[in-house]
Order: structure tokens, then C-alpha cells, then sequence
């Protein structure tokens, strides 16, 4: 007796829906796309109980016919694609025809509709199940009210969690796709309340500060540039804006939000040694490429795509984040009482940066005073045998001399590790390094790959020459790093040294704390600082400097209020 049948349709619905609607945000989502597709200017969202009991999306797109509206609820009904050629170059956010129908499945939705020059039209369903249709009064454009959600699969319910949890993932995907279209007016209500607005206007800062909050566009580095027909553009918020979760880097394809690890962990490459470990920027990057270079059809949700050479596309992002923030000129961070608030409420108040931009071919023909990028400062003194006091006009400043040290050492060796020359110098005896009989072994059987580096030892692995970028008393410790890479991973990468070796040559060979400086070492590291690239965090993101100004000190005495 034959077992397998038919699947009733609205039961094939309902199961698709457990994959493209799993919470009220996914319907927010698919709705707010079709009206991005619909050509809308203007889209406005009202939530209510969270998006369980009532969703309202409005726009000013183009609007359908009363066709059109009854077959945008049947399944794999889609005006977006027609044959294999649309599904390997889509460029809308919708293709697949499922969205409409599955949230209809699962929830009761009333369509109301209206072309230019046409009547308006109004189509119900209920469950996936045709209620009624008839005559709507609106303005051009489409609006739909998604009421009851899940109230026919009560199963959904516990997979649904807490109110405040509920509420800003809707505001989340509210804000990736008001970032990702500029253009376009957005505006979210939650429960009668206005919680979000953008404008329409194609201007970023203000477009940033209405998302994330007033002033967070201070200190933010953008660029655009175009690599084999790619363009990416790139909005990075300052540095002293960190997050502790990777989230808030956004990245978007042809205007759609997309979640990449490999693109994710370029930009955070990106912002190497600007951070502390563990913690992440607040940035946006903008891809537009050919559509057939890429395949949208991974997933029913959309947010999974698949490049074409997506790691060139990630080396490319990587390094126009890294020159983007390494163009810019910082001040700095200030306000003790500032510090201690981002402390307490874990969050992070940005800093001033100014948008001059030094091209290294450049550099020649700038005066030194413009390439400085902190300012005069006059030598005080110094605190806890660590901290450097220096003022000028605008207030007093505290450099961490270890923090600084590392900073202009680090530079220093990623720029002869970048240009490594192969010329090496002698030794006038063989050197024998205090290393364990291990690492003796490791050497024996790598002669070879530590001579393309610059590292010549003898039959009793007693080292002869050593490259003439490397200072006397950084020998020991650009061996031993050497040493441990090839023990650990069998092999010299190249980039994977030049940042450890750089980082742990700095790190253990820079001025330690509470060592004495003369007057002269001071002023000798502190004109080398000032001509580094990065001047204002060490290599693993601390700061190396601080600031307080007339003011903050002015009112720690109750000289203001």
C-alpha cells in the first residue's frame, strides 16, 4: 500500500516558514525588502507587543494591480526572476517567491495596494487561507499588516524570546537596512513611540548619527576605491568607539546586508594594533560588483552569499582599512571623568580626528611640522617613574613611556620587515644563543628557511651572520620568535613573522616601567613618536597617550561648574 503522497500546499508553506520566518524581525525584513524593490522613497514600519500582535509596513513604491496581489501569496511567486540567466544575475533583494506566502501561513495579513492612476485594492488571508478581497482607499503604494503572529502554530511561542530581546533585533535589522540605502526615508514605531528616522538624503554622517547616536560620526575615516571593476567604500567609526562583540561591523553587497566571517575579520585586521584584543569596531562597508559574481541562493533568509575570489576581495578591504585609519591625523583621547564613564557604562566616547590625508608618495614634499601628528608639547616630569607630564596651551598630557617605546619600535621593524633586504652582517665570533636543546634541533633542521631570512649558523649552530636591519640587542629575541614559528607551524610565514617578530621585539626590547630617562632619551623618543604612523596606541591597542585639558582640570578644583 503506497505510503508517500502529495504535501497539502499550505502545509508546505508553513514548513517553509519555519525557515524564513523564525521571529517577528524576519517578517520586518522580508516586508521592508520587497518595498526597497518596489522602488519605495519613503518606508515606514509600526510594531506593536513586539511585533506579535500587530506589524505594519507602509511604502510609496510602485504598488501591484488586483492580479498581482492575490498571486503575490502563492509560493515561488516572484515578479523578480524569470529563467536561469535572472538567478545567476539577481539584483534585487527578493527572488525566491516565498516570503508573502510563508508569513500568510503563519499569521493574518491584510494587503492593501494601489498603482498611479489605478484604484486601490485590498486583499485578506488568514492562515494561508483567501479571506476576501475588495476596494482600498490609499495613496500609491503598498501597505501590509501582518496581525497574530504564530497564532495557529503555538509551538513558535517558546522559541520566542524576551520582549527587550525581540525589540532590538527588529531595531537591528531596522538599522542594517536603513545603512545599507541611504536614499531611502525610514521610520520605525514600536507601541504608538517613534524609535528610529532617517532622512533620504545620501549623506552618510547624518545618516550614521540618526542610527547610532548624535556625534558618533566624530573622528569617523571613510574611503572609496575601485579594484577590478569592485567598488568599496568604507565608513570606520574612530578606534576609541570599541565594541566587545564583532556585530556591529557591517558589511553590504549590492545594498543587501550580508554576513561574511572572512570580510568581517578583514576589517578587523584592518583595524590591528588601533585595538585592544578582544575588542571589535563599529564599521560599514559598502561592496558594489557585477551581480554575476556572486550567488545570493545559499539560504532562504538571504544573509549568506558566496564570492567569486572572496579572499582577494578580503586582502583588498583589509588594507584599505589599514591606510584609511593610518591617513588620518587623531587627537587626543581626553577628560579623565570621560574615561571613567565609558568604564562604567561600557560604551566609548569618540574622539576629534581631522580628515588630512598624507599620501606616502607624498611625504617628501610635506614639511615635517605637518607630518607630526601630536602636537608641541613641553616636558614636565614624571609620574610613578612611568608616566611622562607634558603640557602646552591646551592642557596637561601623560605619555606611557613603555606604551610610546613599543609604538616606535614596532614601526620601525614592520617597515624593514615589509622591505626586507637580504644584505647581512658578520658576526666577529660565532654567537652561541642561550637556547634549550630543542630548540637547537629545530634550528639544525631549518638552516635553509632561516637563511632566506637572514640567519646564517654554523655545524655548531653557533650564529654567524644576521641581517643588518636587526639592532644588537634585539638578536636574541628575533631568533627565538623565528625559532618558536618553525617549531610550532613547519614553516616561515612571512606575514605572520614580520607582526610577531615586530610586536615581540618591541614588547620585551622597549623602555620598561619605572625605568629613569634623561631628559635626552625623552626627547629623542618622543620626536620618534611623533613621526610614527600610529602615534596614539602601542601595539596591542593601548593608548600611549592622554590628555587633560584646562577645563577638565579647571572643574576637578571647582574652579567651574
Amino acid at each position: 500500500m503506497p505510503v508517500i503522497r502529495q504535501m497539502d500546499q499550505r502545509l508546505a508553506n508553513m514548513i517553509a516558514a519555519g525557515e524564513v520566518v523564525d521571529r517577528p524581525a524576519s517578517v520586518i525584513k522580508e516586508l521592508i525588502e520587497n518595498a526597497i524593490d518596489a522602488k519605495a522613497s519613503v518606508i515606514m514600519v509600526d510594531v506593536f507587543d513586539m511585533g506579535m500582535s500587530k506589524m505594519v509596513v507602509a511604502d510609496n513604491g510602485c504598488g501591484m494591480d488586483h492580479v498581482d496581489a492575490k498571486m503575490a501569496f502563492s509560493r515561488h511567486a516572484t515578479s523578480k526572476i524569470k529563467d536561469e540567466y535572472d538567478l545567476s544575475h539577481i539584483k534585487t533583494l527578493g527572488f525566491r517567491g516565498e516570503a508573502l506566502a510563508a508569513i500568510a501561513s503563519v499569521s493574518k495579513v491584510v494587503l492593501k495596494t494601489r498603482q498611479e492612476d489605478q484604484e486601490g485594492y485590498m486583499v485578506i488571508y488568514e492562515g494561508g487561507h483567501f479571506i476576501s478581497e475588495g476596494v482600498a482607499s490609499l495613496n500609491k503604494g503598498t501597505i501590509i499588516e501582518v496581525n497574530d503572529l504564530f497564532f495557529n502554530t503555538p509551538a513558535r511561542f517558546k522559541y520566542i524570546k524576551s520582549e527587550v530581546a525581540e525589540k532590538n533585533q527588529i531595531i537591528d535589522i531596522f538599522d542594517r537596512l536603513a545603512l545599507a540605502h541611504p536614499e531611502i526615508r525610514f521610520s520605525l514605531s514600536m507601541d504608538g513611540k517613534k524609535v528610529k528616522e532617517t532622512f533620504g538624503k545620501p549623506d552618510m554622517h547624518q545618516l550614521i548619527d540618526s542610527i547610532y547616536g548624535p556625534r558618533m560620526t566624530q573622528g569617523m575615516v571613510s574611503f572609496k576605491e575601485v579594484v577590478q571593476k569592485v567598488e568599496i567604500e568604507g565608513y570606520l567609526l574612530s578606534p576609541q568607539i570599541a565594541r566587545s562583540r564583532k556585530k556591529d561591523i557591517s558589511i553590504f553587497v549590492n545594498g543587501r546586508y550580508i554576513k561574511n566571517y572572512a570580510l568581517v575579520q578583514a576589517v578587523i585586521d584592518g583595524y590591528h594594533s588601533f585595538m585592544m584584543v578582544g575588542k571589535y569596531p563599529v564599521a560599514l562597508i559598502h561592496i558594489v560588483l557585477d551581480p554575476s559574481l556572486l550567488d545570493c541562493n545559499v539560504h532562504p533568509q538571504k544573509y549568506e552569499v558566496k564570492f567569486v575570489n572572496e579572499m582577494i576581495l578580503a586582502y583588498h578591504i583589509e588594507g584599505y582599512v589599514k591606510q584609511a585609519l593610518l591617513s588620518a591625523r587623531h587627537e587626543i583621547p581626553e577628560s579623565l571623568e570621560k574615561i571613567h564613564k565609558v568604564e562604567r557604562e561600557n560604551t566609548y566616547t569618540p574622539i576629534q580626528m581631522d580628515f588630512t590625508e598624507i599620501r606616502e608618495e607624498h611625504v617628501d614634499h610635506i614639511e615635517e611640522k605637518e607630518r607630526h601628528k601630536l602636537p608641541d608639547l613641553s616636558y614636565v616630569g614624571v609620574f610613578s617613574g612611568t608616566y611622562l607630564i607634558f603640557q602646552n596651551e591646551e592642557g596637561m598630557y601623560l605619555v606611557d613611556q613603555h606604551a610610546a617605546a613599543e609604538r616606535v619600535r614596532y614601526e620601525h621593524y614592520m617597515k624593514v620587515f615589509k622591505n626586507p633586504q637580504k644584505i647581512r652582517k658578520m658576526m666577529l665570533l660565532g654567537f652561541a644563543l642561550p637556547l634549550t636543546d630543542q630548540d637547537l634541533s629545530v634550528i639544525k633542521h631549518n638552516l635553509k628557511a632561516l637563511a632566506d631570512v637572514g640567519f646564517i649558523f654554523n655545524e655548531n649552530v653557533e650564529l654567524l651572520e644576521v641581517p643588518t636591519w636587526l639592532r644588537d640587542e634585539d638578536i636574541d629575541l628575533a631568533v627565538e620568535t623565528v625559532v618558536t614559528m618553525l617549531d610550532q607551524e613547519k614553516h616561515i610565514d612571512l606575514l605572520k613573522l614580520r607582526d610577531a617578530l615586530a610586536k615581540d621585539i618591541s614588547c620585551k626590547g622597549a623602555i620598561k616601567a619605572n625605568k629613569s630617562l634623561s631628559k635626552i632619551e625623552i626627547d629623542h623618543l618622543m620626536k620618534e613618536l611623533q613621526v610614527c604612523e600610529n602615534p596614539y596606541h602601542c601595539p596591542h591597542g593601548r593608548p600611549t597617550i592622554i590628555k587633560l585639558s584646562h577645563y577638565d582640570i579647571e572643574r576637578m578644583f571647582k574652579r567651574v561648574v
